[in-house]
């Protein structure tokens, strides 16, 4: 099954809202960090595990958005033709005339 135009922007949004969260929380540990929360070799080796892990965050969402760029859409999603009434819905049409009262 291909996804709508619509699907790709809300996945796209997700990720993107995902990976500023994302980034804002390891960029306030890395602060804290390096504003003297913790000392010596051990904060040293978080503050670069820390930098390390945005690295790698950063590689997954890059990732994320490519793979949701690169999908193809749906030629069905734009043509008025197609009926825009998913099997599992009621159409508001149906049955003709309406159900008897």
């Amino acid at each position: 099954m291909m996804a709508t135009q619509e699907q790709i922007e809300a996945a796209r949004r997700t990720i993107e809202q995902l990976h500023d969260q994302h980034a804002n929380d390891v960029h306030k540990l890395i602060a804290l960090l390096e504003s003297g929360a913790m000392k010596g070799r051990a904060a040293d080796k978080l503050i670069k595990d820390c930098q390390a892990w945005e690295a790698a965050y950063k590689s997954v969402f890059r990732r994320a958005l490519s793979l949701v760029d690169s999908t193809p859409v749906s030629p069905q999603a734009n043509d008025p033709s197609v009926d825009a009434f998913p099997p599992w819905k009621p159409r508001p049409d149906w049955p003709p005339g309406g159900f008897p009262q």
